[in-house]
């Protein structure tokens, strides 16, 4: 009896460590992209002409927008003399990112903007949806 008890808790254990658990996501902040530490969910861009100086020397992220209807977010930094700005587009398609919490204004051009004084609470998730949805 023991046995079958033990076997169930290994199932769910082994269930919850395969689960892929929809978390509430930010942009990374300037402590996590010096020490590389960002969402590898995402695929991160920047602009072609930066060097790897360029983004470890980040201070302040200062801007976030969830960008053509949800498609990706940008980040902005500034830090030393140069402003830089990180894509992030989730991995997984199709999907699109949706606002989660904080104070967001839309922008004419339809663009979400981070409203709060403290970046860190403008919090998005990725929403995605099956193929077979897509195709009913």
């Amino acid at each position: 009896m023991q046995f079958i008890i033990k076997q169930r808790y290994l199932y769910v254990i082994a269930f919850l460590m395969m689960a892929r658990p929809s978390f509430a996501e930010q942009c990374p902040t300037p402590h996590n992209i010096k020490d590389r530490k960002i969402n590898r969910d995402y695929e991160w861009t920047i602009d072609e002409r930066r060097t790897l100086d360029d983004v470890l020397s980040v201070e302040k992220l200062y801007s976030i927008r969830i960008r053509n209807n949800g498609e990706y977010v940008a980040c902005y930094y500034s830090g030393g003399k140069n402003l830089l700005r990180l894509d992030g587009k989730p991995l997984e398609q199709p999907c699109t990112l949706r606002v989660v919490s904080g104070q967001w204004n839309i922008a004419e051009n339809g663009e979400r903007v981070c409203a709060e004084d403290d970046r860190g609470l403008c919090v998005y998730d990725v929403k995605c949806d099956a193929v077979n949805d897509l195709k009913e």
